[in-house]
């Protein structure tokens, strides 16, 4: 080879070492904000376990919240089919003439 043409090849090597520098810069920003978006992923999964487990446990106490007044609905319809059957009974009673 000669001595021009080592010239252009050193040149072409040095071009494309500049280039592929360039490259290398871009990627590693490119990295730091990969990377710093999978950190804020990996918080995110973690705030959004807790709040399932929050909310787990508010869904149980809503569930016993609502089956309160329920059970006050029932209670007093029991009582009330109870006081029904026993003025009907009564009622007969009195009919038949037991007092």
């Amino acid at each position: 080879m000669e001595h021009s043409e080592l010239e252009v090849k050193v040149a072409e090597i040095d071009q494309r070492s500049k280039s592929n520098t360039h490259r290398l810069d871009e990627l590693e920003g490119k990295y730091d904000v990969l990377n710093r978006l999978a950190t804020a992923v990996e918080v995110l999964a973690t705030k959004q376990d807790s709040m399932e487990k929050s909310i787990n446990g508010l869904t149980s106490k809503v569930d016993t919240l609502e089956s309160v007044p329920r059970k006050r609905w029932e209670g007093l319809v029991e009582k009330a089919v109870y006081l029904v059957m026993a003025a009907v009974i009564g009622y007969a009673l009195a009919k038949v003439g037991i007092s």
